[in-house]
């Protein structure tokens, strides 16, 4: 499965490796989490009025673990990396810190999205060699040992403020009527918020105001390749359901074709905004819209269709219980 969050693939790693438990339902609240349009008309996937307070409190109401979030933004930055240090150094092995750091910073890792900075949360263990650190990155599938002032380095930079603590040693499997409320939650039928955000960005530099020129609209939707990997959450979902529901391998992998063909919209999108900036064709501006409109019917049909299977799952789930109480 694609990780597709570093919050969210953070906490459900400790997930993973609890016998009986499942990550997959974590990942309903990904495909249209939060992001932001900052005053400039710039997307972004991190911003100081971005929180993780509604994964937060999920986790704990799916999984029974209570999050600590340690980084105090009101605290110095010398005064939040002294209480890293303290955490990690009394850190029992069912227990997690999870930091954010500027990834741009290590040259070692892969960036794939070339960006910087690039504020992501990654876990952190002490190794016996007192110079490095042991660090792990869920999201992207990488793990290794990397000096530990080159990462104390990356975590100072002002784009990084975050980190969170868990102990992991009582996670619990969601209940099938936390995971029906969760879902419930987080499926919106009415709108895609991403698209609609990018709609109104290019409507905003498209328009002719000298404080949105049209040049700038490459910068605005830089963040949309950053963004668009959340839709694979929905493969997540339909796995889940699938799985439980026993439904055959052929008609998860077409939506899994129709997932892929929306993520990649997303890169046709920015392909052509780029164009658009560059010469200036408010031509290609009409392509854009249409494409958005594409997107937007695709992505409701992915949705109707994750819908019809969570009610068969519900279905299911309830049969489970009938019968349950019976015996």
């Amino acid at each position: 499965m694609i990780k597709v969050h570093c919050f969210v693939s953070c906490v459900c790693e400790a997930v993973k490796k609890t016998e009986g438990t499942d990550h997959r339902p974590y990942y309903f609240g990904v495909w249209d989490a939060d992001f932001d349009v900052l005053e400039n008309g710039v997307l972004t996937y991190h911003s100081k009025r971005i929180d993780h307070d509604f994964f937060h409190q999920w986790y704990e109401m799916l999984y029974g673990i209570k999050l600590h979030k340690w980084y105090d933004e009101k605290q110095s930055k010398q005064e939040n990396m002294e209480e890293m240090l303290r955490l990690l150094e009394s850190k029992k092995p069912h227990q997690y810190l999870m930091v954010m750091l500027d990834l741009s910073k290590l040259p070692e890792r892969e960036n794939k999205f070339h960006q910087s900075p690039f504020p992501h949360y990654v876990m952190l263990e002490m190794t016996e060699n007192e110079e490095e650190w042991f660090m792990y990155d869920p999201d992207f599938r990488w793990e290794g040992v990397i000096p530990k002032d080159r990462i104390l380095a990356a975590i100072e930079d002002p784009s990084a403020e975050g980190g969170y603590f868990f102990d992991a040693s009582a996670i619990i499997p969601p209940s099938a009527e936390t995971v029906e409320a969760y879902f419930n939650t987080c499926i919106k039928h009415d709108c895609n918020p991403m698209t609609d955000a990018v709609a109104k960005i290019i409507e905003l530099y498209a328009a002719g105001e000298e404080k949105y020129p049209l040049s700038g609209l490459r910068q605005a939707l830089r963040e949309l390749p950053v963004l668009a990997i959340r839709k694979y959450a929905y493969e997540h979902a339909f796995a889940f359901f699938w799985e439980s529901l026993g439904y055959d391998d052929e008609g998860f992998e077409d939506w899994c074709n129709d997932i892929e063909r929306l993520v990649n919209g997303y890169t046709t999108i920015q392909y052509r905004v780029m164009k658009l900036a560059m010469t200036g064709n408010i031509e290609i501006k009409d392509e854009i819209t249409a494409k958005l409109e594409e997107q937007n019917i695709l992505e409701f049909k992915i949705k109707r269709g994750l819908q019809e299977c969570f009610e068969a799952w519900s279905e299911q789930q309830q049969k489970h219980k009938m019968k349950e109480a019976i015996l």
